[in-house]
């Protein structure tokens, strides 16, 4: 289930990204990840830099969560008219701290969608800004977590992957493949110890935007048959490639000339009375060269 601590806050994760594409949407799961922060921390930042944000908007109001301060960023998102609201050039760290209510010690930012800020800036800048809001001191308060929807299918591998790189958490979205779930999802989640959990799940969301029966989906793996028909190259060669088993006990009992066994070994000690004798003895992994080594020399 994690999926379910991850959204519920039992499983500690800073940077979230919720990855989606035109085959499988990720907004609920982004809404239910605002729901349970706003139940654990005192204020929730929703940034929409997205205009399909203004669905998480209209989902929000019908719920009545009043902790949940909204900020249109699509409105004027090249901010042209040079106004004071937020842009995609914000100092979006100075934005919200001067936005925080009094005595606010917990707060948590939440992104509907990056991709505008992936696309009209940089993957470096983008993920630059993600990790400031995450660690940075400057909001003056405990950051609990940066949650932010992203659209796949809109960026190159390269903007992802630094994407990825720069979040704990990855849910990539992906068509369901069961009939008794809504959603399915890849998770990578990168615990506190360093240890990297990879699965796919399978879940529902409540009209509440609550997680439940989460499962987890095992990937089948597509062994193909061996074909029992399948010729043998060696079957009709003119010489034999391979040994029978007399073959192979004849072969293990010839006494090589440059080896010595014990009783080989006892008569020529006997006959080389006061004579030095060097005596090699192979091991069992030795690999025998039988060429001659200096067969290259021109002697």
């Amino acid at each position: 289930m994690m999926i379910g601590d991850i959204v519920s806050g039992s499983e500690n994760s800073k940077i979230v990204l919720i990855e989606d594409s035109i085959d499988a949407n990720g907004r609920n799961v982004l809404l239910s990840y605002i729901v349970s922060l706003s139940k654990i921390t005192e204020e929730v930042h929703l940034l929409l830099f997205d205009v399909r944000g203004q669905d998480t908007q209209e989902a929000l109001n019908s719920l009545g969560i009043q902790n949940v301060k909204v900020h249109k960023a699509f409105t004027e998102l090249l901010q042209w008219d040079r106004s004071q609201g937020i842009g995609l050039h914000t100092d979006i760290k100075a934005y919200i701290r001067e936005r925080l209510s009094p005595g606010i010690k917990s707060v948590s930012v939440v992104i509907d969608s990056l991709s505008p800020l992936l696309t009209h800036t940089s993957p470096s800048f983008t993920c630059k800004t993600l990790h400031e809001l995450a660690y940075s001191e400057a909001l003056r308060s405990q950051v609990q977590q940066v949650v932010t929807l992203l659209h796949g299918d809109l960026h190159d591998d390269n903007s992802l992957s630094l994407t990825h790189h720069t979040c704990t958490t990855v849910h990539k979205m992906v068509p369901i493949t069961t009939p008794y779930a809504m959603f399915c999802c890849n998770t990578i989640h990168k615990k506190v110890s360093g240890k990297v959990v990879k699965i796919r799940e399978s879940f529902n969301i409540t009209e509440e935007y609550q997680v439940t029966e989460v499962a987890e989906v095992k990937q089948m793996s597509q062994n193909l048959p061996a074909d029992q028909n399948q010729l043998d190259p060696t079957a009709n060669l003119t010489f034999n490639l391979s040994l029978s088993d007399k073959e192979k006990e004849a072969r293990s009992q010839v006494i090589l000339p440059y080896t010595y066994n014990k009783e080989r070994q006892e008569c020529v000690l006997a006959k080389s009375v006061g004579e030095g004798k060097i005596f090699y003895q192979p091991d069992e992994a030795d690999d025998f060269d039988e060429e001659d080594p200096d067969d290259d020399l021109d002697i």
